[in-house]
């Protein structure tokens, strides 16, 4: 798990105190174990398997047994004319007599069983066979593919949290500074040095330094549920969060990103799965043409029926089902497999393309996240220095209650771009470890 790379982050390591520190790397391992949604993936793949062992039995002889017994509601009778066996000259007409048989109102009944063992059908089955084999490799896929979508989630949520920490640092610091600048306004007020429209902005500004620390403690418990559920815990669940070691990224040109995208990425391998079933799909539909002819034993058996059927009956041979005129059926659908399969092959491509795209705009956004981090760090450098300035020159009475208001703004602003520069960074890694088809 390739995790340990290059974060300039200069984020808070603690979101919990009650228990043991989680590394990015034991979140990963335990989302990977615990997540439900990717439980259920390997579910479907279990499922999968069973449908396989279940198809390949079809390739046995099967047996069928049925039987009825009971009273019958009406006489089964028969009636034979006089001579209807023949008319000999020795012994006459038989019989001499229009002759009724029936079978009387008792318990009676009958029983039919019957083996039979697929033989022009092997040839079909075995295409079914391996469709479902095809079933459980793309369920796998799906696993797969669930498994770096949860990860890419978690390394998202988990270095948003650690943004989230240094937001609610950098507002408390923010709180802390408003209610002092608030303190000096009132101060300046006093004397006639500020203007009562300025310690009203200041006022103001206080009071929104204590909404932010209110709305950043709803976003890290928002985010501490979201990364929970991933993680399969109990909701209200906390840890500490540790930032990564500093490492740096691999030096991989644009083209092995690429490389490893139209390699790694389960959206390729699904795409080429599917041009693999409906290929089989296709051989299915040809084995159709071909007669069904299975070996065969049946036999009959009826109890209490008199002399008007046999006691047991049995036939052993090969039976044969044939349909040879499907006004064109078959041929239209063997043809719209035909284009279905050609579609599945421009599919594998247009997917190729697709992830190589991806991977080249995950670079280019992480190499911007770099630049981005470095220009919102030497802007909090300059907006402390010029607030640290502004205050003592404040203090001195040599700058007005105006610039110190603006220079607390440009502090607060160029924090805020720093910790949504931070956190961009973290999601621009795992959109990119995503990209290229890395856990």
């Amino acid at each position: 798990m390739n995790t340990s790379l290059y974060f300039g982050a200069t984020l808070a390591l603690t979101l919990a105190v009650d228990t043991q520190a989680a590394t990015l790397d034991e979140a990963i391992r335990e989302a990977l174990a615990h997540n439900r949604q990717i439980r259920i993936s390997a579910a479907q793949v279990e499922r999968r398997k069973y449908e396989v062992e279940a198809e390949k039995t079809k390739r046995l002889p099967t047996v069928n047994v049925s039987g009825t017994a009971g009273i019958s509601l009406t006489r089964a009778d028969v009636t034979f004319p006089r001579g209807s066996f023949g008319d000999y000259a020795g012994t006459g007409p038989i019989p001499g007599d229009d002759t009724r048989v029936g079978i009387p109102r008792q318990l009676s009944g009958f029983s039919y069983s019957s083996f039979s063992l697929p033989l022009t059908q092997q040839s079909r089955i075995g295409a079914r066979i391996a469709g479902a084999r095809l079933e459980v490799e793309l369920a796998a896929n799906d696993r797969e593919r669930t498994e770096h979508e949860v990860v890419r989630d978690v390394r998202q949520l988990y270095f948003a949290s650690l943004a989230a920490e240094a937001a609610a640092k950098a507002t408390e610091a923010n709180l802390t500074l408003a209610k002092e600048v608030e303190r000096l306004a009132s101060e300046g007020l006093d004397i006639g040095t500020t203007l009562p429209s300025e310690r009203g902005e200041a006022v103001a500004r206080r009071i929104r330094g204590e909404s932010a620390v209110s709305a950043i403690a709803a976003d890290r418990a928002n985010l501490r549920e979201q990364l929970n559920l991933l993680l399969g815990r109990a909701l209200d669940e906390s840890f500490e969060f540790v930032q990564p070691a500093e490492a740096f990224l691999s030096d991989l040109t644009l083209a092995e990103m690429r490389r490893l995208a139209a390699s790694g990425r389960p959206e390729i391998v699904a795409a080429q799965l599917r041009v693999q079933q409906t290929e089989t799909s296709i051989r299915a539909r040809r084995a159709e043409f071909i007669p069904d002819v299975s070996l065969t034993v049946q036999h009959f058996g009826f109890l209490n029926t008199g002399n008007l059927a046999p006691s047991n009956y049995a036939v052993a041979g090969l039976q044969v089902s044939w349909e040879p005129w499907d006004w064109g059926r078959k041929k239209r659908e063997l043809q719209s497999l035909r284009s279905q399969a050609e579609g599945a092959r421009l599919a594998v491509e247009d997917s190729q393309q697709q992830v190589q795209r991806e991977a080249s705009q995950a670079l280019r956004a992480w190499e911007q996240s770099g630049r981005d981090v470095a220009t919102a760090r030497a802007a909090v450098v300059a907006a402390q220095e010029s607030l640290r300035v502004v205050r003592e020159r404040f203090g001195q009475q040599a700058a007005l209650m105006r610039q110190l208001l603006e220079a607390q703004a440009t502090f607060e602003t160029a924090q805020e771009q720093q910790v949504r520069a931070e956190a961009s960074r973290g999601t621009a890694w795992a959109n990119l470890q995503l990209a290229i088809g890395r856990k």
